[in-house]
């Protein structure tokens, strides 16, 4: 809630800011949502009877009193087919989950790409953990090849009392890496040098990474095989996916998956890998892959309270409505500081002027005058301001405040709560 009050006295206008929050008490009562992949099934060969496709997927983070935290579960099935008939799925066998897809005639290889969403709620687990179903494939008239699936989950979680902190439950994320990209036709081995980079606290957790695979598509003409193989692992992580033969160029769209677990870091940094492309036969183009990985981590400790601090940036204000600008003489909050003894914390203030309602926006303060100093204010005392060249005679200004839990270097249990903000100027 803001609210602007103006009050003239001689030649001095007072501009009044209505916070009404600490900046750093500002919590997301609401339950949080995020989403995550996990790798199902890749077939090499050619699919045309029933078969599973065992997998895992896991739900991390608070999910205490969130009622269906599962919101949404959907397959992403695709591949390339012959023949006519259908495609039926369903999840660990249940007849209530079938559904039924119409595969309209192919005389020739026609890739497919269909979603297919968890109905039934079977996979709205309640509580964090991993989970193990299967994915059942039906075919009947069809012949598939390349196929392949993954699934992806939203869920609702309750907040953490700090930034991706406490609860000290372990979470998961997923994350996307770039491996390759061709625009000239390739008929020939290649090897695609990729990185992998974690960043969170994976130290203690037995297998992180909870899922890895390479989405890789492209368009291919004649026929035969593509080998995928990473890093030189002899033949432990080597796949081959067979292209049936056409004529006419045929877009390809697979999953590959790392079945050796040959990514699988111990500890968070940037980590570097090959993926060996092997081409026996077709012509491929525009060929394109990404990796994608889903891992497990642990929260950051939270046992300081707040973070160092947070900023805040006001709106801009038009100070005389005339080309003249004023005079800015000093700035001030009302509030308290933080604790029982209400002595925890700053306020820290910076000050940008400009002619333009647009800016630029510089900000400055203290005795530099520089990007990095700041105005130290006391609640309920007026701070002068003293960067006069850098925002006198400007019309329109806005100012950024800085609260601290501590010293505005190290985190705190305690937080500073500002109600006001006023900037005294003078036309």
């Amino acid at each position: 809630m803001k609210k602007l009050n103006y009050k003239i006295s001689g030649t001095i206008i007072f501009i009044t800011l209505l916070i009404l929050v600490s900046l750093f008490q500002i919590v997301f009562a609401g339950d949080q949502i995020k989403s995550s992949e996990f790798f199902v099934g890749s077939y090499t060969g050619s699919l045309s009877s029933n078969t599973d496709f065992p997998f895992s997927m896991y739900l991390g983070d608070d999910l205490t009193g969130v009622s269906s935290p599962v919101k949404d579960a959907s397959f992403s099935v695709s591949g390339v087919y012959t023949g006519s008939g259908s495609l039926q799925l369903q999840i660990d066998s249940d007849s209530s989950t079938i559904k039924t897809f119409t595969f309209p005639n192919a005389a020739q290889p026609k890739d497919f790409h269909l979603v297919y969403r968890d109905s039934s709620g079977i996979l709205g687990h309640t509580s964090a953990g991993i989970y193990s179903h299967t994915l059942n494939v039906i075919p009947s008239g069809i012949t598939i090849s390349n196929f392949g699936a993954k699934l992806s989950t939203t869920h609702q979680f309750a907040p953490a009392t700090c930034v991706d902190g406490q609860p000290t439950n372990q979470k998961v994320k997923t994350s996307e890496f770039f491996v390759a990209s061709y625009s000239n036709s390739i008929n020939s081995n290649v090897v695609l040098p990729f990185s992998v980079y974690i960043g969170d606290d994976i130290s203690g957790i037995t297998n992180s990474v909870k899922s890895f695979y390479f989405s890789v598509s492209g368009v291919y003409t004649g026929s035969g095989n593509l080998s995928m193989l990473i890093s030189d692992d002899g033949s432990g992580t080597s796949t081959s996916f067979y292209l049936p033969n056409v004529g006419s160029p045929t877009n390809f769209n697979f999953i590959y998956k790392d079945i050796d677990g040959k990514i699988n870091p111990t500890s968070a940094g940037n980590y570097n890998y090959n993926l060996n492309l092997g081409v026996s036969g077709p012509t491929v183009s525009n060929l394109a892959v990404k990796a994608v990985m889903t891992h497990r981590y642990k929260p950051v400790s939270c046992g300081v309270g707040y973070p160092p601090y947070g900023d805040l940036i006001s709106t801009v204000y038009d100070s005389t409505a005339n080309a003249d600008g004023p005079a800015y003489n000093s700035i001030m909050w009302k509030g308290k500081l933080g604790g029982a003894s209400m002595d925890q914390g700053q306020v820290k203030f910076q000050i940008a002027a400009a002619d333009s309602s647009s800016g630029p926006w510089n900000y400055t303060g203290g005795v530099t005058c520089g990007s990095n100093d700041w105005y130290e204010a006391v609640a309920g005392s007026s701070v002068e301001l003293t960067c006069h060249p850098q925002v006198n005679n400007k019309r329109y200004f806005r100012y950024k405040i800085r609260i601290c839990a501590d010293d505005c270097i190290i985190g705190g249990a305690d937080t500073p709560q500002v109600d006001d903000v006023i900037v005294n100027w003078s036309p």
